[in-house]
């Protein structure tokens, strides 16, 4: 995913005009256009059955290691340490800040970028400039900053454009999209992530917060204070990582805490056979209190796991065909998600969104200039799979290695891009994480070409880690499923 941004072509014009009366943001316009049918551009978007490379390409990791000729890789430990390390710096950034990261001007000019691209409610109502300036008041960035502490995500978190649970839609008909794609949801946070607090809106339920993750605004309820005991004991802990979703933390006497996944990592007491004790934060009067947690081997790992092709197929395979959800939305995972909660169980920090990944995550190599089959011989020759990610604007794609001839990839698609007979755009609607070929789709009579073709838009290719740092070897062939 990369972040949205509406186009600022016009932004000029639109900047001269006064934002209209005071608003409460949840109250629509009553002055408004005809709303368009959902069907109107979206009854031709189909599920994905028909994509071939989903009913012949096994949805398998485990599958392609098991290839012949296929080599393993374990990165080198020496080089894995300074990951982690690089990680933690990141992950622990916010509890070292002092300031803010933007200025009052920029923070106000996050609002400003919305009015080319104002959009529709929940409700199908469209928001109009009222509506922003509603925001924008609530926000009371005239005290900005008006806070200044290290703070903790309780639970899984969302982080908003705007100080706003309501969404922003392009519109009901537009193709593929409709209420899966909110425009002001940036990420769903994990649990337990270090925040440098800056500002509270004037009722203080929102909070913008610095994260790992970017400066986005919170629910309050999701924050609490970090005081210096608790961040030493954090900063000094080893770490254990989830290595599977959906996994309920519970204090020792029973009393559910909040539920997270992979992606997730906490500070680690100690373990045994049967399994690890880490610290997990709550709140109480605002502030954070740590609560220990027992976990299975099964649900958490000392942190980072060794790096190798094999540890990255067998974590990868329980986070294949899972829901699509553009910015964590529903708490799914989208295309930069799933390549950044892939790797942090091993220390690799990869940025959230995709153009970051690319440009951010190791030695990026471009590729738009070549021609599509010249740069699918180039991935094929010189691309480390399972340690190479694989860019085209919008969309990042993880390279696994060849089958039958073809570069295959591992990533969560929303759809591919459809024209039928009268020019109307729609989607062929995968709308998960999958195994395909960057050809996925070429079949299908009503694909848009060229553009639709993943291969035909990739523009560059990023190696996460030196072939130097690699040990090689061939892998027995009967590699079990990891399934």
């Amino acid at each position: 995913m990369s972040r949205w941004r509406p186009s600022l072509g016009a932004l000029l014009l639109v900047l001269g005009l006064v934002l209209g009366a005071c608003q409460s943001p949840s109250t629509p316009g009553l002055t408004s256009p005809p709303i368009p049918s959902p069907e109107a551009a979206s009854a031709h978007d189909a599920p994905s059955l028909g994509v071939a490379d989903l009913a012949t390409l096994p949805q398998d990791p485990a599958f392609y290691l098991a290839q012949p000729g296929v080599r393993a890789w374990t990165l080198d430990p020496a080089r894995q340490r300074e990951m982690a390390q690089r990680f933690r710096q990141e992950f622990f950034a916010p509890w070292r800040q002092e300031a803010p990261s933007q200025t009052r001007e920029q923070v106000r000019q996050d609002f400003l970028d919305f009015l080319q691209g104002l959009g529709y409610g929940e409700d199908h109502w469209p928001h109009d400039r009222a509506w922003l300036q509603g925001l924008l008041d609530y926000a009371g960035l005239e005290n900005y900053p008006n806070q200044g502490y290290a703070g903790i995500s309780l639970g899984p978190a969302n982080l908003r454009s705007l100080p706003t649970r309501h969404l922003l839609l392009d519109g009901f008909a537009h193709p593929g999209q409709g209420y899966a794609f909110d425009n002001l949801q940036q990420s769903l946070m994990p649990p337990n992530t270090p925040l440098y607090v800056v500002h509270a809106s004037r009722d203080k339920a929102w909070l913008l917060c610095d994260s790992p993750y970017g400066l986005w605004w919170m629910a309050a309820d999701k924050v609490a204070r970090a005081g210096p005991a608790l961040r030493q004991a954090w900063k000094r802990a080893p770490l254990a990582a989830l290595v599977a979703d959906h996994v309920a933390l519970n204090e020792r006497r029973g009393a559910h805490l909040f539920s997270a996944g992979i992606g997730a990592v906490f500070p680690l007491v100690r373990q045994d056979a049967q399994g690890l004790e880490v610290l997990a934060a709550v709140g109480r009067d605002g502030q954070a209190r740590s609560r220990r947690v027992r976990l299975s081997r099964g649900q958490a790992r000392p942190w980072p796991l060794a790096l190798s092709s094999l540890a990255l197929a067998r974590q990868a395979a329980p986070m294949l065909n899972q829901p699509y959800g553009w910015g964590g939305s529903f708490g799914n995972r989208d295309c930069s998600a799933l390549m950044k909660d892939l790797f942090t169980p091993f220390g690799l920090w990869l940025p959230r969104n995709s153009t970051e990944q690319a440009h951010e995550g190791g030695r990026f190599m471009p590729l738009g200039r070549l021609e599509p089959a010249e740069r699918e011989r180039l991935l094929l020759a010189q691309g480390v799979p399972w340690l190479t990610l694989v860019w085209r604007p919008g969309h990042i794609m993880l390279y696994l290695g060849a089958y039958q001839g073809r570069a295959l990839v591992l990533h969560s698609l929303w759809g591919l891009k459809t024209s039928d007979g009268q020019g109307r755009e729609g989607r062929q609607v995968i709308g998960r994480s999958v195994i395909t070929s960057l050809h996925a789709g070429e079949e299908l009579p009503h694909l848009a070409r060229p553009e639709a073709l993943l291969l035909n838009r990739v523009e560059g290719m990023t190696l996460l880690a030196p072939s130097a740092d690699l040990r090689w070897s061939t892998p027995d062939l009967a590699v079990p499923s990891v399934h």
